[in-house]
């Protein structure tokens, strides 16, 4: 049975026999060379640890970068604490720093944008490679979730909601259109779905009707546009607690992505599974803590893991589960942690 088969057996079934498994975390060494280059290193790493999907870790601001914003890279000789903060990049500049810039908001020509041509270029590369076997899932990231790289962080963003929602607005309504060329041509070059990534995703961070106002309408824009042209997607709900889960369980994607552990929140505010999988038939896709469970020896994080997945296997109670991480890792782990998801899973899988 191929990856693709076994995500297809857990979309079209109420409870499977297997659990299944994906890791990824950013590449910085490639991320941004030619499509080869990427591509190669993503089909190196999910070759070794047989990943159930792919899920594309372009750098994180590749939009801003489509959209000429002053960046610093960094792709070698990063220092170890930047490595464990994932802080990789250094905006030089920001492009809007006015209510007038985000009413200027362009819209991008996706075919003749070279950032937007070599991402593209990227899902190509993957599905000749692997010809439909393996789903793929570009990064989406979600209209809202983008304005802090675009202005100066999620304070400035938050600034400019509160007083100049309109001018948001109309930057959000523009975005949304380069995205949507984007999403077709990912569509075209073989994307099974997407990975729709929203830090705005809880009610620490916006109200329920700033959600209402600044997010949904353009996540749903975008959704609706590809869901019938796509068999698996999913949302990556951004955060740690709070989250407006009820919202998400309406857009039409197939799986969750979220934070089930986070370390520093109480058990009881955690999104654990067994409350997701009480509120949807989705497909789940978490596991791990992404700041604490990666440490350790390899026989630490094996025996950690394998807890994490026992508890997680149980709450959800149909195996309609991809034991992964909640979030981006950081960088100063040594991949054969990541890979020991694989391990564990197949541990779990053959024991039943």
């Amino acid at each position: 049975m191929t990856a693709a088969e076994r995500i297809r057996e857990m979309l079209e079934k109420p409870r499977v026999a297997n659990i299944g498994a994906c890791g990824w975390m950013h590449t910085p060494e490639v991320d941004r060379k030619d499509a080869k280059a990427f591509s190669s290193r993503i089909i190196e790493l999910t070759d070794y640890s047989r990943w159930d999907f792919i899920k594309i870790m372009e750098n994180g601001v590749y939009n801003q970068e489509a959209h000429g914003s002053d960046i610093t890279y960094l792709s070698e000789n990063i220092p170890q604490e930047k490595l464990h903060t994932k802080q990789i990049m250094h905006f030089n500049s920001y492009l809007l720093n006015s209510p007038e810039d985000f009413k200027r908001f362009p819209v991008l020509n996706v075919a003749e944008n070279p950032v937007y041509q070599r991402e593209v270029a990227v899902v190509k590369a993957l599905r000749d490679h692997y010809q439909g076997s393996v789903p793929i899932l570009p990064t989406i990231f979600l209209p809202a979730h983008t304005i802090p790289e675009f202005c100066g962080g999620i304070a400035k963003a938050r600034y400019y909601m509160d007083n100049y929602p309109d001018a948001v607005e109309a930057m959000l309504k523009a975005f949304v259109q380069t995205e949507l060329q984007l999403v077709d041509a990912y569509i075209a070059a073989g994307a099974d779905g997407f990975f729709f990534a929203n830090r705005y995703s809880n009610s620490d961070i916006l109200s329920e009707a700033e959600f209402e106002r600044f997010c949904r309408p353009f996540d749903m824009r975008l959704m609706e546009h590809v869901k019938d042209r796509t068999w698996f997607n999913m949302i990556h709900i951004h955060g740690e607690k709070n989250f407006f889960l009820k919202q998400f369980n309406e857009y039409p994607v197939q799986a969750f992505s979220w934070e089930n552990v986070p370390h520093n929140v109480l058990q009881e505010e955690r999104a654990t599974v067994a409350k997701v999988r009480a509120l949807t038939d989705k497909v789940l896709v978490t596991g791990t803590d992404q700041f604490l469970d990666y440490y350790g020896s390899r026989s630490e994080v094996k025996e950690r893991f394998a807890q994490r997945l026992e508890q997680a296997a149980a709450e959800c109670g149909d195996n309609r589960l991809i034991f992964a991480p909640g979030c981006s890792l950081p960088l100063d782990i040594d991949f054969e942690a990541v890979h020991q998801l694989r391990v564990v899973v197949d541990e779990y899988n053959q024991k039943r």
